[in-house]
C-alpha cells in the first residue's frame, strides 16, 4: 500500500528542554524507532510512486471554504484513508491521534468520551457533522453520542481556536466538524472484526450511483463482555445511517438519517463512593440541505433535527436510581457566498429550538436566532485577510455578538505567518442549570461564559518536509466552575473562575519517499503541545481547576514493509496539571489483496495502566483482528 500526503500536523527538529518532559520524549521516540515506526497524516492512496497534495480545502473555520495555506487559523484533518490505516473503530478513539485535542475516555470503543481542545472544557467544544450542530444541551458527555459510521466519514476537520464567529455558541475551545462521504460510484463493502473480552464489530455499507442521484446506506454493531471482570464495562453499539444527494448542473440536494443506540455499563463513570452503574442513549439526527449556484451567488439553506434520550442508573445502598432525559434540537440556517471584485461575501442566519424532559432536571425549552456576516479579501496576491462577526438572541440572555478576524501572508514559497483574533462565547448546558442531588446542584441564575483567544503561527512545507509552529492565548471570564466553600458543602455550578490559557504547539514532519523512492519508510511525525492555565476562583475549592493537560507529546509513522503489507503505529504521552501521566502506544498492521483486506490491531501496547476520565480505568493491552472488503462499480 503507497500513500500521498499532505501537510496538515506540525512537527519540529527542537525541544525546548525546560517546558519539555525528556523522559516522555526520549521513551517515545526510542521505542518508535527501535520498532521503525513513523507517520501522523498519511492520507490519499495510489498506485504509483509518492505525491503530494499541498493544499487541500477547509471548510471549517469559516463560512468561505479556502485551501489549507490561507486559513488563519490552526486546522488538523483526519483523512478516510488515514482512518483505513489506524487502530480505531470510533470517532473518539480517532481524536486521541490529534495534537492539541484532549480525549478524555470512560468508556472505551466509542462508549462514551469528553473532548477538549488546548485547556478549554468539553462543554467549550463545538461538535459538527457536515457543518450541523449536534453538541447535546442536556450535557457536553453526550457530545459523542454520534448517529454515523466510520465506513461513512470522508474526513474530520478540528480547529484549534475559536469558531464563535462562524457556528455562534459552545464554539469556544474549538471545533470539531465530521464531513461525510460523497459518492461517485455504486459499491458495496462490509468488515468483521473479533478480539479479546468477547469484543465484535461487524459493519456492512452499500452505494447506488444512477446518474445524478446518489445513496448511501450503512450499518454497524460492536459489543464486549466488558474488560474487567464482576464489574460493568459490557457494552452493546448499534448504528444505521443514510445519505442521499441529487446533483444537477448547477444544484445540489441532500438528506441524511441517522440512529445509535448504546447500551454499557458505567462502572465508576461518574461516582467512586457508588461505583455500579448503567446507562442506554438512543440519538436520532436528521438534516436536509440545498446548494444553489446562480451566477456568482451560492444559496445553502438548511434543517435539522436531533433526538436523544438517555437513561441512567446508578447503585445506592443496595436500590436503583434512575434519571431519564430527553432533548430534542431542531431548527433552520441559511447560508449565502457572493463572489464579486471586492472578494468573497458571506451573510446568512440561524433560529433554533431546543427542548428538556428529564426525570431529574425538569422540563424546560429555550431558542435562539440571528445573523453571522464574513468577507475574505486579498488586496495582494500573497495576502489574505478575513473579517466577521455573528450576533445571535437567546430567550434567557439576550444579545450576543462574537467578531473575529484572520490574517495569512505568504512569506516565501511554501512559508506562510498566519494570525487571528475572536470572541467567543459558550451558554449553560440543562445540567448545570437544573441538576440537583444533595451533593451537586446546578444554578438556574448562572451567565453564559465569554472569551478572546488570539494566536500567531508559522507554516512551512516542501517536498517531503513540513513544519509549523503557533502561540496562542485564551483570556476567559465568567467561567462555570462546580465550586463549594467546605468539605461539609455540596458542589454548586457558579459563574466564579477567570482563566487565562496560553501555549504553543510545533512539529515536524518528514515523508522519506519523496527522496528515496525505495524506502520501506512512508511517513515519520512528532508533534507537542504545551499548555499554562491561570485560574482564578478566589477562596472557592474547585472541581476542575487542575483537570488540563500541562504536556502533550504525539509520535508515529507508516511503514510498507513489502508490497500491500502496511503497519501503523502510533503513541502518545500526556501529563496533567496534577501530574498525572501516562504512554499509550497502539499499531495496527494490514495486508491488502485486491478488493480485500486481513489485518490485527493492538491497542495500549505497553499494557499501560491509567485513568483518562472520572474514576474509570482503562482496558491493558487488547488484541483484535478482522477481514474487510470493498467492491467498487
Amino acid at each position: 500500500m503507497r500513500f500521498c500526503y499532505f501537510f496538515t500536523s506540525v512537527p519540529i527538529r527542537i525541544m525546548i528542554k525546560k517546558v519539555f518532559p525528556i523522559r516522555a520524549m526520549r521513551f517515545i521516540l526510542g521505542g518508535m524507532l527501535s520498532l521503525l515506526l513513523a507517520s501522523n497524516d498519511p492520507l490519499i492512496a495510489q498506485e504509483g510512486g509518492p505525491c503530494y497534495e499541498l493544499e487541500p480545502v477547509v471548510v471549517t473555520g469559516s463560512r468561505v471554504p479556502q485551501h489549507l495555506s490561507r486559513v488563519g487559523q490552526s486546522v488538523s484533518i483526519i483523512s478516510q484513508e488515514e482512518i483505513e490505516v489506524l487502530p480505531v473503530d470510533s470517532i473518539s478513539d480517532l481524536l486521541e491521534y490529534v495534537n492539541g485535542v484532549d480525549v478524555r475516555q470512560r468508556g472505551i470503543h466509542g462508549v462514551q468520551a469528553d473532548v477538549s481542545i488546548r485547556g478549554g472544557s468539553y462543554e467549550q467544544t463545538l461538535i459538527l457533522i457536515d457543518g450541523v450542530n449536534v453538541s447535546d444541551p442536556q450535557t457536553g458527555h453526550h457530545n459523542l453520542d454520534l448517529a454515523v459510521n466510520l465506513e461513512d466519514i470522508e474526513r474530520i476537520e478540528v480547529l484549534k481556536g475559536p469558531g464563535a464567529r462562524v457556528y455562534g455558541h459552545n464554539a469556544m475551545a474549538g471545533v470539531v466538524n465530521i464531513i461525510t462521504r460523497k459518492a461517485d460510484h455504486s459499491a458495496v463493502g462490509g468488515y468483521a472484526k473479533y478480539g479479546e473480552y468477547d469484543y465484535y464489530d461487524l459493519g456492512a455499507h452499500a452505494t447506488l450511483k444512477t446518474g445524478r442521484t446518489s445513496n448511501r446506506v450503512s450499518m454497524s454493531r460492536r459489543s464486549s463482555s466488558g474488560y474487567m471482570e464482576n464489574e460493568d464495562t459490557d457494552f452493546d453499539i448499534k448504528t444505521v445511517a443514510y445519505n442521499g444527494a441529487i446533483n444537477t448542473a448547477n444544484h445540489e440536494f441532500q438528506l441524511a438519517l441517522g440512529y445509535t443506540n448504546k447500551d454499557f455499563g458505567a462502572y465508576r463513570f461518574y461516582s467512586d463512593t457508588f461505583p455500579n452503574q448503567r446507562e442506554k442513549t438512543e440519538t436520532l439526527l436528521a438534516h436536509g440541505s440545498a446548494h444553489l449556484k446562480m451566477a456568482k451567488l451560492e444559496v445553502m439553506p438548511g434543517v435539522f433535527w436531533r433526538r436523544h434520550d438517555d437513561d441512567f442508573k446508578i447503585e445506592i445502598g443496595g436500590n436503583w436510581y434512575r434519571n431519564e432525559h430527553r432533548t430534542d434540537a431542531f431548527g433552520v440556517q441559511l447560508n449565502s457566498r457572493l463572489k464579486s471584485e471586492l472578494g468573497i461575501t458571506g451573510v446568512g442566519g440561524e433560529l433554533a429550538f431546543e427542548n428538556l424532559q428529564s426525570s431529574n432536571l425538569g422540563d424546560h425549552d429555550r431558542q435562539r436566532g440571528g445573523l453571522f456576516f464574513e468577507h475574505r479579501f486579498s488586496p495582494v496576491e500573497w495576502l489574505t485577510c478575513v473579517l466577521g462577526t455573528s450576533a445571535m438572541h437567546y430567550t434567557d440572555w439576550g444579545w450576543e455578538h462574537w467578531p473575529g478576524a484572520e490574517l495569512n501572508l505568504e512569506l516565501a514559497a511554501g512559508l506562510n505567518w498566519f494570525a487571528s483574533l475572536g470572541k467567543s462565547f459558550r451558554i449553560p448546558t440543562f445540567t448545570e442549570l437544573y441538576y440537583y442531588t444533595p451533593a451537586n446542584q446546578g444554578n438556574p441564575d448562572l451567565k453564559p461564559e465569554r472569551a478572546w483567544t488570539y494566536e500567531t503561527g508559522l507554516r512551512w512545507r516542501e517536498k517531503g518536509l513540513g513544519a509549523n509552529f503557533s502561540l496562542f492565548l485564551r483570556d476567559a471570564e465568567d467561567l462555570i466552575d462546580w465550586t463549594r466553600t467546605s468539605e461539609q458543602e455540596a458542589w454548586k455550578a457558579r459563574n466564579v473562575a477567570e482563566n487565562t490559557t496560553q501555549g504553543f504547539e510545533l512539529g515536524f514532519d518528514l515523508y522519506p519517499r519523496a527522496l528515496l523512492s525505495t524506502t520501506p519508510l512512508s511517513a515519520v511525525n512528532i508533534a507537542y503541545t504545551y499548555l499554562d492555565s491561570d485560574w482564578d476562583t478566589g477562596q472557592l475549592e474547585s472541581k476542575y481547576v487542575l483537570d488540563h493537560l500541562r504536556h502533550q507529546l504525539h509520535g508515529s509513522i507508516i511503514l510498507d514493509w513489502f508490497e500491500g503489507l502496511t503497519q501503523a503505529v502510533k503513541a502518545r504521552y500526556e501529563e496533567r496539571v496534577a501530574g498525572d501521566s501516562h504512554v499509550v502506544m497502539d499499531t495496527r498492521l494490514t495486508y491488502e489483496w485486491h478488493q480485500y483486506q486481513v489485518f490485527l490491531e493492538v491497542t495500549n501496547l505497553l499494557d499501560e495502566e491509567y485513568v483518562e476520565s472520572g474514576f474509570a480505568p482503562m482496558p491493558g493491552r487488547w488484541f483484535v483482528g478482522g477481514v474487510k472488503f470493498n467492491f467498487t462499480n
